[in-house]
């Protein structure tokens, strides 16, 4: 039996295949996509899911078989509720749109509605939303815009899951910029890193979407939302629009 499970504290779908066994029989499909159950603690684990069936087919003789995979973090089948966003970063800070949904230079596909605010190196880092940090990264360092560097590994990131079960995504964090662990209840405008200009990057900036998993472990799914620019007032981010913090 080929089995897996998932040491996170949200739902992480897999896209995974099985290849070149040897002296092994397959009594079910070698290739699909799975979701596992998120763990119930940090480091923890989750319950063991049954990938496939594997028989050996001579007990006596070795055997072997490949497994490769590929997974993203988030229920596939969350859906954001109506919340309006906090601006991420401290009362009386001004800064203005970068990029905004559908940018051209990387907001489409898994990004299509991203926010990027045109902040400095070390500029503070506030919780948009109030929940549980899942992952994050802190050890990365340098940016670049060729392929290689859309890895996760590439770029430091904090993510959150929201009451909804969405992720809320932080990322181009500082070197060691990240304040916050996974497992940690973080509060709305609690500050949890300090921003930067590691991974995908052409210049420093704070990258910020709502988010969580496709169906197929390898797509991702970010939704449409907005900030509270005023105390009265929402309003989803735009191109070139100058915001300032204010709770």
């Amino acid at each position: 039996m080929q089995l897996a499970r998932n040491r996170y504290l949200v739902p992480v779908v897999i896209k995974w295949t099985i290849t070149a066994t040897t002296n092994v029989r397959a009594g079910s499909a070698l290739v699909g996509s799975t979701v596992l159950p998120a763990a119930r603690r940090p480091d923890g684990l989750g319950p063991w899911v049954l990938l496939a069936v594997l028989e050996q087919v001579d007990p006596s003789a070795s055997y072997q078989r490949g497994f490769t995979f590929r997974g993203r973090f988030g229920d596939p089948t969350a859906r954001p509720t109506a919340y309006a966003y906090a601006l991420p970063f401290p009362r009386g800070s001004t800064f203005p749109v970068l990029q905004g949904f559908h940018g051209k230079f990387s907001h489409r596909g898994s990004n299509e509605f991203a926010v990027d605010f045109d902040c400095p190196v070390a500029t503070t880092v506030r919780a948009a939303r109030e929940g549980v940090v899942i992952a994050s990264n802190g050890i990365a360092v340098g940016a670049g815009s060729t392929p290689d560097y859309l890895d996760y590994k590439m770029t430091n990131f904090i993510l959150v899951r929201h009451p909804d079960g969405t992720l809320g995504e932080y990322m181009h964090l500082a070197p060691s910029g990240v304040l916050v662990k996974p497992g940690a209840r973080i509060a709305r405008g609690q500050a949890i890193a300090v921003s930067g200009n590691t991974g995908f990057s052409s210049t420093p900036h704070l990258h910020f979407q709502v988010m969580t998993a496709g169906g197929d472990g390898i797509s991702a799914r970010s939704f449409p939302f907005a900030f509270a620019v005023t105390q009265d007032t929402t309003e989803q981010p735009a191109l070139g629009r100058r915001y300032t913090a204010w709770e």
